[in-house]
């Protein structure tokens, strides 16, 4: 009897592995992917990642508002995988179908993951320096445990890899299912009250990693208020009046007025102190990079603070009283523009 007991535990974990039905699965939380070459269950980790289940799960199930989809319609179904990293990775959840499309938001890159990257399976949120895609995500066909630095893994696959070594890009997202197994898991709310919630915890801990590398940083992120939002490239920034007109693109004669400072309050430069306003041509005049993701995003008459990294900024060069590495602080108004 002994001998059975111990075979029967020694298969169970590859039956699971080859088929998963919903009667097999322990408790805890899952999304079952249907696609055109079959479907695949993960196990995802709410525990650890919660803001990022939340979010991955409510835009499944068409529970949070977002800029693709009506209310109530679930927001992967019929999405492709539209790019493929030959034996390394699948990648899908954006509609537009080339790597910059999303729901209109980003979300903080969440750091407690206890699911490595390391492994085939993984489910890991696309993203950019310390923001995660608000519904990009990729499959690992390789493990690279590298990448646990640098995105958030938070689910792994328990069936059907069958199916996932058979995807191509191309191939079709036809639905997620999310399973709730367990009274932990349909206890679960993926709607904008639960992640408003996530978001506001991942945004405290946010700020305490800044300001473990600089208190004047986390206090100028702080100081852009609970509306503050950010980039995907790491721009922090807070619209202090809005604007109307459109918004400019490459090329495009801009006028802006301006006032730059340094963490500490120095002000470096100001359009306003000058009484002039400073004109250029958008994406041709030597204008820093942060600059030019901002503007393409205005409209006249629109004020905006921002916190700009240095890599948008000047870098390790610096530039006159601008230290190399400096983070700068800008208020910027988009006065007009006329396209080229």
């Amino acid at each position: 009897m002994k001998r059975i007991i111990i075979v029967f535990l020694m298969i169970m974990p590859y039956f699971l592995w080859a088929s998963g039905s919903d009667d097999e699965l322990g408790p805890g939380l899952y999304a079952d992917f249907t696609t055109n070459r079959g479907n695949m269950i993960f196990r995802l980790d709410p525990d650890r990642t919660p803001l990022t289940v939340t979010n991955f799960c409510g835009l499944a199930e068409g529970t949070l508002p977002n800029d693709y989809r009506e209310p109530g319609e679930p927001f992967y179904d019929g999405l492709t995988f539209y790019r493929e990293a030959a034996g390394y990775a699948l990648f899908s959840g954006d509609p537009s179908g080339d790597g910059t499309g999303g729901p209109g938001y980003t979300i903080p890159r969440e750091t407690g993951a206890l699911i490595s990257a390391g492994a085939p399976g993984i489910l890991v949120m696309d993203g950019f320096a310390t923001e995660s895609a608000g519904s990009r995500f990729f499959i690992i066909l390789e493990g690279d445990a590298y990448l646990d630095s640098k995105y958030t893994a938070f689910g792994r696959l328990i069936s059907n890899i069958k199916t996932l070594k058979k995807l191509r890009r191309g191939d079709t997202i036809e639905s997620i299912r999310i399973i709730r197994v367990g009274g932990e898991a349909r206890r679960l709310k993926f709607n904008s009250d639960s992640f408003a919630e996530h978001l506001a915890e991942a945004k405290t801990a946010e700020i305490e990693n800044l300001r473990i590398i600089s208190p004047d940083l986390a206090d100028a992120v702080l100081a852009l208020g609970d509306e503050r939002q950010k980039t995907p490239t790491g721009i922090y920034y807070e619209v202090l009046k809005t604007g109307e007109g459109g918004e400019p693109g490459p090329g495009a004669q801009v006028s802006m007025h301006y006032t730059g400072t340094l963490l500490d309050g120095t002000v470096f430069d100001s359009s306003r102190d000058r009484d002039q306003t400073f004109d250029f041509i958008l994406g041709k005049d030597g204008v820093i990079p942060g600059w030019i993701e901002m503007v393409m995003g205005m409209q006249p008459g629109e004020v905006r603070k921002v916190v700009i990294p240095p890599f948008l900024a000047y870098g390790d060069q610096g530039y006159g009283p601008i230290e190399p590495n400096s983070w700068l602080i800008f208020e910027m108004e988009l006065v007009s523009f006329t396209e080229g």
